[in-house]
Order: structure tokens, then sequence, then C-alpha cells
């Protein structure tokens, strides 16, 4: 597993290939999460349209089953009264996920 400091998809382009729900590409798990913190997918549209820079985390290779081609960017963000986790993963801009959204404990 690679990891690096810096974003591999820019989250300029994510926003754009995220700007409604109907654009919005997201695991079931990802969903059955959000919908049980109370969230919509408007809200889920809503979380990611809000994201800065300064919320990325970090970048690192899939490690389950390993793929040194996709890459994870993980974002902790607030949205209304929570701490969000977000995970997008993809090889490309193109293919990009939101493989995961929920509360971030810490």
């Amino acid at each position: 597993m690679s990891i690096k400091g810096r974003p591999h998809h820019s989250l300029e382009g994510i926003q754009t290939k995220f700007g409604s729900v109907g654009e919005l590409e997201i695991t079931g798990t990802a969903t059955r999460n959000a919908r049980g913190l109370g969230l919509s997918l408007q809200d889920v549209v809503d979380a990611i349209q809000q994201l800065r820079g300064s919320d990325f985390r970090k970048s690192e290779t899939a490690h389950n089953p390993v793929n040194h081609k996709i890459w994870h960017d993980t974002y902790i963000t607030r949205y209304r009264d929570l701490r969000i986790y977000l995970k997008f993963a993809g090889e490309t801009l193109i293919d990009v996920t939101l493989t995961s959204f929920k509360e971030h404990e810490k």
C-alpha cells in the first residue's frame, strides 16, 4: 500500500462530478450510513460541495484487495453538527465512487 499527503484526484473535479443527486456515484454502504445519520442523498451532495482542501487527510492505494492503481482520497469535514468521514476511490476521476460516508468519532 502506498500513501501520499496530497489528493490523487482533484477536489474541484470531484465536486464537479458529484454536483447533483443524479450524478452521485455512491456505494450501498455509504448510502445506508448517510441515511442512518438522518441525511438524504442531497445532504451527501451538499457535504461534498462544501469540502475544502484543508479537509483532506490522506490518499492511499487500495489494500483489500491490493491494487496500486486504485487510489482512496480521504476527507473529514463538518456537516451540520456532525464530523463526517468521506472516502472517494478510483483509478481516474471518471471512475471515482464515494465508498465511505460516515460519522467520524474522534
